[in-house]
């Protein structure tokens, strides 16, 4: 019998926190625009409703990641890009659940291109064709939100399967 990995919450958002901390700084031109990231497990009950709550998360439960920008300055932030990592190590991307649904994605955090990505495959008798790249190997999504006026808000949102523990 395989050993149940239970992980908080709080720590998966730990984690990609650090991780990501790189990518939030560059987020937006300017220093006033902030980034608050909330984790939660998203539980569907027996009518199909689904909940949001804190607490522990296995293999197979879905997270819902909500990062807030919010201009804190006095001038309108310009170009602001937010940038959410997928760890590469226990998580997967949930398809189609990013909002804004306008979103980019990443292979490799340096070339983003419209989801759902695309690749050319080399078949076995030369010829290429294009193929959807599977949404469990996007390592990162992005969205354009523009300007941001001073004291405004603007959230982005996407989910992720916990596909096992993070090393």
């Amino acid at each position: 019998m395989t050993p149940m990995i239970k992980m908080s919450v709080a720590v998966l958002a730990s984690a990609i926190l650090f991780t990501a901390a790189p990518w939030f700084a560059h987020a937006a031109t300017g220093p006033e625009v902030v980034v608050d990231l909330q984790v939660q497990k998203v539980v569907r009950q027996k009518d199909g409703a689904e909940t949001m709550v804190d607490g522990q998360a296995g293999p197979g439960d879905t997270l819902e990641y909500r990062a807030t920008y919010t201009n804190r300055g006095a001038a309108p932030a310009r170009g602001v890009l937010a940038t959410l990592p997928v760890p590469p190590d226990g998580m997967e991307y949930v398809d189609a659940s990013a909002a804004p649904a306008k979103v980019l994605a990443s292979l490799d955090g340096k070339q983003f291109a419209p989801a759902p990505l695309q690749r050319v495959v080399v078949l076995p008798d030369g010829s290429r064709k294009s193929e959807a790249v599977p949404a469990s190997e996007y390592r990162f999504l992005r969205w354009n939100l523009g300007d941001l006026d001073a004291g405004k808000s603007v959230v982005v949102r996407s989910r992720m399967r916990l596909i096992g523990a993070p090393r």
